[in-house]
């Protein structure tokens, strides 16, 4: 759903009475488009950082970065497609993303394609559907950089138990290297979670008692598995590539040998 401060103000979207803010958002939009450039001014960056949206991105991606899923208070609201180059697509919805400063600072304006840079072209239609257009330039122009409302990494990326990240796929590993996603406060955060769960296992372990040395290493193996499985949890990737590469049962066994 388009936050209200984002969508066109007409009665197709407001059928009672227009609010403000979407009123002043697409006064805004007008003059970056009329301008043909983005317009770096505070009345400007402030439309797309509306409560509404900060809200709606915060419920969307359960307060993690969308690239690097590390949980953030202080986030950005990021574009996905740089509105410096795209500065029409600025207040656009479906161009809008929640991303850490860190990710934010080093993705900047990287945005390669291998086809054609899209364009903006002015007619009815592309300013109705002004929120919804950004997904509809993927086909023309095959972005090098994955835009993660979008794209399933499953499968696409590798983690090492140092908690370091890589891939195979040109797409992902250009987002890894452009947002810096295997740096190093990010790959210790990742090992963490395994670091933790070996200091489970030995205490576990310190128990003289068989049985409940078992009760214990599986209680600890089923919070780990729900932790992963649920949304808030940040670095779900990294949990749930641990769960599938078998290093839970791993990590138990080194212990026991």
């Amino acid at each position: 759903v388009i936050p209200d401060s984002l969508n066109i103000p007409s009665i197709r979207n407001f059928p009672s009475k227009i609010p403000r803010p979407p009123k002043t958002t697409h006064k805004r939009r007008k003059e970056v488009i009329k301008k043909g450039s983005y317009i770096n001014e505070n009345i400007y960056n402030e439309r797309y950082k509306q409560d509404d949206v900060k809200i709606a991105l915060k419920n969307i991606y359960h307060s993690k970065c969308a690239f690097c899923e590390q949980k953030i208070e202080q986030f950005h609201v990021e574009h996905y497609r740089p509105k410096q180059t795209y500065y029409w697509l600025a207040f656009s919805w479906d161009n809008l993303l929640l991303s850490c400063a860190t990710c934010n600072t080093n993705k900047d304006t990287n945005f390669d394609v291998i086809g054609h840079q899209a364009n903006l072209t002015i007619t009815l239609s592309t300013i109705r559907n002004i929120n919804n257009i950004s997904a509809g330039y993927d086909i023309t122009e095959r972005p090098k950089m994955v835009n993660p409302e979008v794209t399933d990494p499953e499968g696409e990326i590798q983690f090492s138990k140092n908690g370091s990240v890589q891939s195979n796929n040109p797409r992902f590993a250009y987002t890894i290297d452009k947002c810096k996603i295997d740096r190093t406060d990010l790959n210790d955060s990742r090992r963490k979670i395994l670091d933790d769960f070996e200091k489970d296992i030995i205490s576990a372990l310190s128990n003289s008692n068989i049985a409940n040395q078992k009760v214990e290493i599986a209680a600890f193996i089923k919070q780990f598995i729900r932790a992963s499985q649920d949304k808030d949890h940040q670095f779900l990737g990294f949990r749930n590539y641990a769960l599938s590469n078998n290093w839970l049962n791993n990590i138990i066994k080194n212990l026991k040998n």
